[in-house]
């Protein structure tokens, strides 16, 4: 249970951080320079993949995890320097410890419940990390502009969280696992390729289906504070439907339940276009089902040599395919958004057919 619990507190510090920073890149920032500080988030989360993926893959899983945690403190603090150079560096930390933990939590987690009849409803509550980080986003942004308080003072909240979760994860047993010989993404690279294309092409959907409900509906012509209680009520469904999707993917399997998913995706693209808020629901209500069995379905699929590198790897550049790109196009040229949402969504039917079910899979 500490396990768990430590990943959980530790994975919801590093999503606050860099939900909060991506809102308010697109309140604070004009097009150019506020969309590069969303996307340069992105991209540093794939090389913290291969960065904390080499040292949990061949050093020590909670090594790995830890050394997260110290950076994201360190980003949090040097965001408070008020220059731009200290904005980028912030940003680029953030998103390089984020690329580490995600896939270092799910890894430890999932190999500490490898026998567990329910692993992918165990796994999911790890999941939760996201709408309760962008909970805590929304409201700090509420906060901030309902008192206007200096934005970067709001960071202060996730130093003292970070530190909090170092604590916790500090003495954290990992199991003995068969360590990779030679670089571990290579490795996956040369033998594992296609399993490396399988799940970035399941994760691009729901990124870019996220990210457009949280990030890129501020760009919309109404209050700062409207929107983020939009975001605010439409996340809040996710809090019991990402275990609930979880559960399901223990009965049904983990296929099925993302197959569930798409379709919902492809209801919220239509809805909305033409109404705020149930279009909001949606989009949270399908994101849920797209993104509860990626815990399990992404360390599932690799070999133990590489699964940390391998996971993290994938599911960051997918991040970038997804939830950098997606906003980025709607809010420079004003696309219509069901044509963006159904090319997503036929990425991850055709990867969901290729795929093999990892539903009971010996780990």
């Amino acid at each position: 249970m500490k396990i768990l619990t430590g990943s959980i507190i530790l994975t919801i510090s590093q999503w606050y951080a860099f939900f909060l920073f991506s809102q308010l890149s697109f309140i604070e920032f004009n097009v150019i320079i506020g969309s590069v500080i969303f996307v340069l988030g992105f991209m540093a989360r794939t090389l913290g993949s291969i960065v904390f993926g080499y040292i949990g893959d061949r050093v020590n899983r909670r090594t790995a995890l830890i050394l997260t945690g110290i950076t994201l403190t360190i980003s949090s603090l040097i965001i408070l320097i008020p220059n731009v150079y200290s904005l980028i560096i912030s940003r680029l930390l953030q998103g390089l410890s984020l690329g580490g933990e995600w896939g270092g939590a799910s890894t430890i987690v999932i190999e500490a419940y490898s026998e567990h009849k329910f692993r992918g409803f165990i796994t999911s509550l790890l999941q939760l990390s996201v709408p309760i980080g962008i909970i805590f986003s929304s409201l700090t942004i509420l906060v901030v502009y309902y008192y206007s308080i200096y934005w970067p003072y709001s960071f202060i909240s996730i130093t003292f969280l970070s530190l909090f979760s170092l604590l916790l994860v500090k003495d954290v047993s990992t199991h003995n696992v068969s360590k990779s010989k030679t670089q571990p993404l290579l490795e996956a690279i040369r033998q594992d390729w296609k399993n490396i294309l399988k799940p970035i092409g399941i994760k691009v959907s729901e990124s870019a289906n996220f990210y457009i409900f949280t990030s890129y509906i501020f760009t919309k012509s109404s209050s700062i504070s409207f929107l983020s209680l939009i975001v605010l009520i439409s996340i809040s469904f996710q809090l019991f439907l990402i275990p609930l999707f979880g559960y399901l993917s223990d009965l049904l399997g983990r296929r099925k339940v993302i197959l569930i998913g798409l379709i919902l995706m492809t209801l919220a693209g239509i809805v909305l276009t033409r109404n705020l808020l149930p279009g909001e629901i949606l989009m949270s209500v399908s994101d849920s089902a797209l993104y509860a069995p990626q815990s399990s379905i992404f360390t599932e699929i690799f070999d133990k040599r590489y699964r940390f590198t391998a996971s993290n790897f994938s599911y960051q550049l997918a991040s970038i395919l997804g939830g950098s790109v997606a906003p980025v196009i709607l809010r420079a040229n004003q696309s219509s958004l069901l044509p963006v949402t159904l090319s997503y969504v036929l990425i991850t039917f055709i990867s969901v057919l290729l795929i093999t079910e990892t539903k009971g899979k010996k780990i």
